[in-house]
């Protein structure tokens, strides 16, 4: 009779070879793919968050020009008893604010200010910004548009 030797035992503990093989390194895998995603994620959010504040600051800074330029108020129209826009000097005021929350701010801002009429002046505030995380893709400029009418007071209680 022939005696066979005995395949030696694998240590306590492991799991049998040919299984241990096939999925070595594959929660490794799974671990840098799920970090990159959330990386992915947290960019967007951030970026996202960025764009919205961006949206904000342009109709902020939109508000406040049309008010400078409505309170650029015609001196000699005001004379002959009429609150009116001074036409002239109006869009000049709106836009020497808006360069001074751009210089301020550490953003680029742009303005377009329509010809005003007495009554009323509307501007658009061109804000651009960068994403912070995403830069690969570029700036990105978001705009707001703003009217603003000159108010004769409490005596009147409105418009004029």
């Amino acid at each position: 009779m022939r005696a066979t030797a005995a395949a030696p035992a694998p240590p306590a503990g492991s799991a049998p070879a040919a299984a241990g093989h096939a999925e070595r390194g594959s929660l490794t895998i799974l671990v840098v793919f799920f970090t990159l995603m959330a990386l992915a994620l947290a960019a967007l959010l951030v970026d996202v968050g960025n764009a919205l504040n961006a949206r904000e600051r342009a109709a902020d800074i939109a508000e406040q020009a049309a008010r400078a330029g409505a309170n650029d108020i015609s001196v000699p129209a005001l004379r002959a008893g009429i609150v009116e826009i001074d036409t002239a000097t109006a869009c000049s005021r709106a836009a020497n604010l808006v360069a001074a929350y751009g210089a301020r701010g550490g953003f680029r801002a742009t303005l377009s200010c329509a010809p005003p009429s007495p009554q009323q002046i509307t501007v658009t505030v061109f804000v651009t910004t960068k994403p912070l995380i995403a830069a690969s893709l570029g700036n990105f400029t978001v705009h707001a548009t703003a009217t603003a009418a000159p108010v004769c007071g409490v005596t009147r209680a409105g418009q004029c």
